[in-house]
């Protein structure tokens, strides 16, 4: 078992430097993560992280698109981005011998953008095409739809590409201004895992870094509202209904974090779970069914999606709160206990052989749990979790006043 070997720097400009070194690999995997995402976005700005990840491909001081993407590819690299609700994340993967260029390009993205008229115009149309591959497809849609009944009038329950409305009326004076206040040292993580020596990396990030902007105007979070709406029904030109049942929970810094994982794997971990055995194969009309959790920074929520036909969703939703309720109400035995457990084992141990996995891993545990913690403690963690615990987890999830329902049927 590969023992993690995590080297953390706070540089002086604010920068923060984590890096895990794996000598048995030729490839280093380098994120620069930006805590900010669309939950630092006023319904005005909706999409506007989104907006300017697109936007710092385009050009930069010394860099157009087409040498933003050859530096890294020429190399036999990889370059690329994604936004969530809470951060924004540019990335890399390349050979070791090439981490500056890395550095180089990452950096200049990010500090050196400059807005050009016609690239924005540009990424515009590009961006609204995603909002329609969204809106076409009801097992993407069915999640932001759900979210704005979660989350009501509040930035998490906002789709991350914003809408039609939003992106069409941002302006340069816009796009600027977010870029200012939020592309800062203060809110700049940098990670890297695979053949990396920390203190070459630290020197680097320090040279490419040293003209970033420190910090901006802050942005405060307002307060989530109760829900509003606990049942809501789209119809849409489909053949096949969607259903999503979710509910908010806990933060990932939560110490159930853990259990609720295993109960995940128990409910929906692949051909052998129980959703997957007591309700598709038993009954054969269900499509797909899993659940999922999803973690912010202070919030969480944990959803069951189905697609099935739209005669088939009530009698579905009592089959999904009939196996939630029997996790509840009587505690799995040794063996299954003993099998989720090695699931999960298995599954963390393959994602370490994936240096991208191991360097957004390093990110998520700063950011969201505040902490770097090594397999071998996660591990011990998990084989401490009993069958009580997930039992007691399985009890705070399932309370139906707390689930809201989100559905997508035919129109017809």
């Amino acid at each position: 078992m590969n023992k993690e070997n995590f080297q953390k720097t706070i540089l002086k400009n604010g920068v923060t430097v984590i890096s895990e070194n794996i000598d048995t690999v030729h490839s280093v995997s380098l994120g620069y993560w930006l805590l900010v995402g669309s939950i630092n976005e006023t319904e005005k700005y909706n999409g506007m992280a989104h907006m300017l990840e697109h936007m710092v491909f385009k050009r930069t001081q010394k860099r157009d698109s087409f040498d933003v993407a050859n530096d890294i590819e020429s190399l036999g690299g990889i370059l690329n981005a994604f936004t969530s609700k809470s951060v924004t994340c540019y990335y890399v993967r390349l050979m070791n011998e090439d981490l500056e260029t890395g550095v180089d390009v990452l950096s200049d993205i990010v500090i050196n953008w400059q807005y050009h008229r016609e690239d924005f115009k540009k990424e515009k149309t590009v961006i609204f095409e995603e909002i329609k591959s969204v809106e076409d497809n009801p097992s993407d849609l069915i999640f932001d739809l759900h979210h704005l009944q979660l989350f009501p009038n509040h930035s998490l329950g906002r789709p991350i590409q914003g809408t039609w409305d939003s992106v069409q009326k941002f302006s340069k004076k816009d796009v600027v201004s977010f870029y200012k206040n939020n592309y800062t040292t203060k809110n700049l993580l940098v990670t890297a895992a695979g053949r990396v020596n920390h203190a070459e990396l630290v020197k680097l990030v320090e040279k490419y870094t040293a003209d970033m902007p420190t910090e901006g105007l802050s942005f405060k979070i307002k307060p989530i509202i109760d829900i509003q709406v606990k049942e809501k029904e789209y119809k849409r030109d489909i053949q096949q209904s969607h259903m999503l049942l979710g509910r908010r929970i806990f933060a990932k810094n939560d110490p159930r974090r853990h259990a609720i994982s295993l109960l995940n794997i128990l409910l929906s971990g692949g051909l052998s779970s129980r959703f997957f055995n007591n309700i598709r194969e038993r009954y054969g009309f269900i499509y797909s069914i899993y659940s999922m959790t999803e973690f912010y920074l202070n919030e969480g929520d944990f959803s069951i999606y189905v697609a099935t036909d739209k005669n088939k969703i009530d009698f579905t939703r009592k089959l999904i709160y009939k196996e939630m309720r029997d996790i509840a109400d009587k505690r799995i035995d040794e063996k299954e206990l003993l099998k989720v457990k090695q699931q999960f084992k298995g599954s963390a141990m393959l994602h370490l052989e994936s240096m991208q996995s191991r360097m957004s891993r390093i990110a998520k545990m700063e950011i969201f749990e505040k902490e770097l913690q090594t397999i071998d403690q996660l591990l011990e963690i998990i084989n401490g979790i009993s069958a009580s615990d997930i039992q007691d987890v399985a009890t705070y999830l399932y309370d139906e006043q707390q689930f809201v329902e989100s559905r997508i049927v035919p129109a017809n």
